[in-house]
């Protein structure tokens, strides 16, 4: 068998716009020989990876859904905070975002939609959104260590700068206090046109996880609430008690997430 590590890289060539691919150019892309990369296809083939929609061109197969799935179902994370996002979209009639922090993405991982919330979202479950830009990224920037910040700054520069923030490490680090000394970052038409954004980080533990964020259209941000910053920091929270008390469940013997009722 392949070393598993080059036959996985074959699943990071899929993308948006990537959707195909073809032996010939897993090869020249992962610069290996074209019979490597059909062995990596065969491997990838047999798992339900990947599957064939017609001669030479493969796309991502049904292993990758049932994979999905586990996560939507066992996830402690989502867990925690399926209650909490409900009861906080039916508070604030914001759409819901929990996302998690993924190298220099972040990845939307469950979403409720509200009744005031935009038509649609660009924080969709699943698609990899980047690290500067929007209420629910940006929280998670301004909560990284200091040394990720300063890696940030000495080798992101330009997307740094095109999300218009200041790419001198102190200068990024001084812009992204007032986000961390208030616990919540608020955003508007960042991401979206037409929407308006509040995030909190999540911690489980001393590990930032990701963020829980509510997003508002335009058109509906005289009905939100005056404290909807509290209202995402508090949620926030909840979630991460539940982390830990789901914990302190696992380590006993005890499965599951209990509810803790609502907002």
């Amino acid at each position: 068998m392949a070393k598993t590590t080059n036959v996985l890289a074959v699943l990071r060539l899929f993308s948006e716009r990537q959707h195909v691919v073809r032996p010939q150019e897993i090869a020249s892309m992962l610069d290996i020989s074209a019979a490597t990369a059909y062995r990596y296809v065969a491997e990838l083939e047999q798992a339900g990876l990947i599957e064939s929609v017609s001669r030479g061109r493969y796309v991502l197969g049904p292993a990758i859904v049932e994979l999905d799935r586990q996560i939507r179902v066992n996830d402690p994370l989502i867990a925690a905070a399926s209650e909490v996002m409900s009861a906080l979209s039916e508070r604030s009639g914001g759409t819901c975002i929990l996302a998690r922090l993924h190298g220099l993405k972040v990845v939307c991982v469950a979403q409720v939609r509200g009744r005031n919330g935009p038509g649609a979202v660009s924080y969709e479950r699943g698609r990899a959104m980047p690290l500067y830009r929007g209420a629910t990224s940006t929280v998670i920037l301004a909560h990284l260590e200091q040394a990720r910040l300063r890696e940030l700054a000495e080798g992101d520069q330009e997307a740094l700068a095109s999300a218009g923030l200041p790419t001198e490490v102190d200068a990024l680090i001084e812009h992204l206090r007032a986000i961390r000394t208030r616990g919540v970052a608020e955003s508007a038409g960042a991401v979206d046109s037409d929407a308006i954004a509040w995030g909190a980080p999540i911690f489980h533990g001393r590990r930032l996880l990701g963020s829980l964020s509510v997003v508002l259209a335009r058109s509906a941000t005289e009905k939100a609430s005056a404290n909807m910053t509290d209202l995402v920091r508090r949620a926030a929270l909840r979630i991460q008690g539940r982390l830990e008390a789901h914990e302190e469940r696992s380590q006993s013997g005890s499965e599951g997430i209990t509810p803790r009722g609502a907002l």
